[in-house]
């Protein structure tokens, strides 16, 4: 009986839209996830790294000046980098940067925007490469 209670109140919720849990310990994939206050609005708002990843990114004048490579999340969760692919003409000769999320908004058209940026200048930042995992 416990067992069918159970399994209705978890119905139920899924029934009545609250699948996510906004406060208290929960387990996924054994391991203690704790959620305190969770702010729904605030994670859909976010931006989905696979609509990013390969997208063009422009600047505000509507230039292209590359494409999204990667999307790196530090250890700390705290800070996300976007990769950046500047390649040359006719995507000859790849160079990846590393740019902070925060350094781009996104246009009406969900595309990328790095409003101050020209080629030129993005080319001149420093080569990205990924460390090797051992």
């Amino acid at each position: 009986m416990k067992k069918l209670l159970s399994s209705a109140a978890i119905l139920t919720a899924f029934v009545l839209g609250n699948p996510v849990p906004t406060s208290g310990q929960h387990v996924a994939g054994g391991v203690v996830v704790e959620y305190n206050n969770l702010d729904i609005a605030l994670v859909a708002n976010g931006w989905s790294v696979v609509k990013l990843l390969r997208g063009n990114v422009y600047n505000a004048g509507g230039d292209f000046v590359g494409y999204v490579h990667d999307a790196i999340v530090l250890p700390d969760g705290g800070t996300t980098f976007v990769i950046v692919n500047v390649a040359g003409f006719l995507n000859i000769g790849e160079k990846l940067i590393a740019l902070p999320a925060a350094a781009f908004e996104i246009n009406a058209d969900g595309d990328l925007l790095l409003p101050n940026a020209t080629r030129d200048n993005l080319r001149s930042l420093p080569r990205f490469h990924y460390a090797i995992n051992r």
